[in-house]
């Protein structure tokens, strides 16, 4: 019933602001006014309070919010699309919620947790206004990558979580979140180096704490990449196929260690992944042409078929504006004016026509022209 009303609220505000001001919402039609006041402020999002800073590491930086009453909270392992106004316009990109519930419930804050990129335009504005800054503009959470509702099940053996680098941000959230624990948890955590593993002082308190949790550090400088099935064949009364997988880190590492464990059986159903960037084909595609219109000049690149055309783009000395490199953040996004691309997340090829894309998640299918 509650949900419901809800939902009719919500109709009826979007007609009457269609009716008065012929916006979807009337903060469309105050956003001139009230950026006076509040120029961060954005009417798709919600504010949040900027509380504190911290450094987890030398490249990542953690920032507790405070968000607005608008904001309807979060389930471990969901992210946000965090906004910046930033030298007169609006930049975005993608982080986990690193904190958790209990963080939210009892004091109303959440933690992002982000690695400081060189080449990224967000994390570096970010970090260069971090001791300014008090206020950010969040989304509401999005993500199903979020522990199953069998997991606390006492038929499950072992939930196995493999994080990589900035990957173990929604895997704490889980981690830090749960409360009953009915079966053991091992968590594999590959970085190069311990100076690099964020959360590493508060895991291994947790595993010293709780008996059924397990903490397996992988240091690649010292040894090497995770094998994760040659690494579970250690444990001792253990089934590859009596256990839930939850994966993050980048696309390669994700990818490989799913075609790993479906090799040995284990059912797709049980494998969960969150993933950043894409991981390229082994052997790209023909090469295309791609005609890109910037700024009224005219450059003709070549451009590799599976390879995102943000990468094409950028390997030829140009400097396309993008965000988060995923597809999530929508700050790539141009306009193509002929020729087709295929969307490297779904494998859509689009129509010959004009369209927008996003250029981190398209890869060009035959010769176009593309306007910056």
């Amino acid at each position: 019933m509650n949900t419901s009303m809800s939902l009719w609220r919500q109709r009826l505000y979007r007609q009457f602001s269609l009716m008065l001001a012929n916006q979807p919402k009337l903060g469309y039609y105050l956003k001139p006014l009230l950026h006076w006041n509040k120029p961060q402020w954005h009417p798709d999002y919600h504010s949040a309070s900027v509380i504190d800073i911290c450094w987890e590491t030398e490249q990542m930086l953690s920032i507790w919010l405070k968000p607005a009453a608008s904001w309807p909270g979060f389930t471990p392992g969901q992210h946000i699309l965090v906004t910046l106004l930033h030298q007169g316009r609006y930049i975005s990109r993608s982080f986990s919620i690193s904190s958790s519930a209990a963080l939210f419930t009892q004091q109303k804050q959440i933690r992002i947790s982000c690695r400081i990129q060189p080449q990224g335009e967000f994390t570096k504005a970010l970090a260069s206004r971090i001791t300014s800054l008090t206020e950010l503009s969040i989304s509401d959470a999005m993500g199903n990558f979020v522990l199953a509702p069998n997991v606390d099940s006492k038929d499950l053996k072992t939930t196995v979580m493999v994080a990589a680098g900035s990957g173990i941000t929604p895997l704490w959230s889980m981690l830090s979140s749960m409360r009953c624990w009915t079966s053991p948890i091992v968590l594999f955590y590959s970085v190069k180096n311990a100076a690099q593993a964020a959360f590493l002082a508060e895991l291994k308190l947790l595993a010293a704490k709780q008996p059924l949790f397990e903490l397996r550090l992988i240091e690649t400088d010292i040894s090497g990449r995770l094998n994760l099935i040659r690494d579970l064949a250690t444990k001792a009364d253990f089934s590859l196929r009596q256990a839930h997988y939850y994966l993050c880190g980048p696309a390669a590492m994700s990818q490989h260690c799913k075609e790993q464990l479906i090799q040995q059986g284990v059912p797709a159903g049980a494998i969960h992944s969150e993933q950043f960037g894409f991981a390229l084909p082994a052997v790209v595609g023909e090469m295309k042409q791609a005609l890109i219109l910037q700024k009224g000049k005219e450059i003709l690149i070549a451009a590799a078929a599976g390879v995102p055309l943000l990468q094409v783009a950028e390997e030829q000395g140009l400097n396309p504006r993008f965000g988060c490199r995923i597809g999530v953040c929508f700050q790539c996004v141009c306009q193509k004016k002929s020729g087709q691309v295929v969307n490297l997340r779904t494998g859509q090829v689009s129509g010959d026509g004009p369209e927008q894309i996003q250029l981190c998640i398209s890869a060009a299918h035959s010769n176009l022209q593309i306007e910056l």
